[in-house]
């Protein structure tokens, strides 16, 4: 939902000033891992499970992997006043969507 509504301020801002056009990141804050983000689902559900984070270069893929694919959303905040959600309060509605237990 947060990205949709930053989406839809996007919009509407670009709509009256076309000078805000341009390429911009968002995603939610702080900046995380894939294993934590995962180790972080498991703890608000209860679940003690082990969680082995790899770096990319472990990881086998046909194309070569950014060492630091964080998303730099600072224009975004400072372009169109929108700051970035704390993902974790998403995540907490989605767990709650889902029927996890909390």
């Amino acid at each position: 939902a947060a990205i949709a509504s930053a989406c839809l301020t996007m919009a509407e801002q670009l709509q009256s000033s076309a000078d805000k056009s341009g390429t911009y990141h968002f995603s939610g804050a702080p900046d995380t891992s894939w294993a934590a983000f995962a180790e972080d689902i498991f703890a608000r559900t209860g679940r003690t499970v082990i969680v082995t984070g790899i770096s990319s270069s472990d990881y086998p893929t046909p194309a070569s992997r950014p060492l630091n694919s964080r998303l730099d959303c600072a224009e975004t905040e400072t372009v169109f006043g929108i700051p970035r959600p704390n993902w974790g309060a998403g995540l907490n509605t989605i767990l709650k969507d889902l029927g996890a237990p909390s």
